[in-house]
């Protein structure tokens, strides 16, 4: 027994401790973070703009939102990535980071605009008549008819894609960007023991959509109250 513990001590020191190798997993957690909540935020912004292409009138906006959005749904995010940084910026002098975070933008905003979209659809006509009919222009009715609805519905499917974003960063190390599935990679190929390093890394994974999960929740009680 007493030999066990000290191979279980030792193959941990050998993947965090020496020679400082739990600074692969710090620089991999703050890539990580850094991709999951920029991809997120611009894809929130990138999903509202083409929700909103989508449910308009123009035919040819539409059009082009609607292609959009299919483009980037259908493409498995690797292929994305790699047109996007050795074809589209291959010749370019921008980093690899920002370039692999503008492509988890496009993805997680196509998602997104789906997200909304569906969302803004089950909201009645009935009720923004109504809203209209006691004097409300089209902003006011938008803003405390539609949109309560429409976020109430909308964030249990919102909250999902900010974990699929999460998850979906761990494809940018082969991209030679270092987030936590690299950083184990990196650490198990100089210990040929990948055992201790995946499951830390499973562990951080599963403590940061946990902790994401009880913020959003939280919100959404918030809106209901709110509401």
């Amino acid at each position: 027994m007493t030999d066990f513990f000290k191979d279980i001590i030792s193959r941990i020191y050998a993947t965090f401790i020496y020679e400082d190798r739990y600074k692969f997993f710090l620089q991999g957690l703050g890539n990580t973070i850094l991709l999951t909540l920029a991809s997120f935020i611009l894809g929130t912004v990138f999903g509202i703009i083409l929700c909103a292409m989508r449910r308009s009138s123009n035919k040819i906006i539409n059009g082009i939102a609607k292609v959009i959005t299919m483009l980037f749904v259908e493409t498995p995010t690797m292929v994305l990535l790699m047109i996007l940084v050795y074809i589209v910026f291959g010749s370019s002098i921008i980093p690899v980071l920002p370039v692999v975070a503008l492509g988890l933008s496009l993805k997680a905003g196509a998602y997104m605009a789906e997200i909304f979209s569906t969302a803004l659809s089950t909201v009645a006509e009935g009720e923004i008549e109504a809203a209209r009919t006691l004097g409300m222009n089209g902003w006011k009715a938008f803003r405390y008819i539609t949109l309560p609805q429409t976020i109430q519905r909308a964030l249990p499917l919102y909250m999902n894609e900010f974990i699929v974003t999460l998850q979906e960063t761990s494809v940018v190390g082969y991209l030679a960007v270092i987030d936590l599935t690299r950083a184990s990679t990196i650490v198990s190929s100089r210990t040929m023991d990948s055992f201790f390093g995946i499951i830390a890394v499973t562990i951080i994974y599963f403590g940061i959509g946990f902790l994401a999960k009880k913020v959003f929740r939280l919100f959404m009680k918030k809106t209901e109250v709110s509401a």
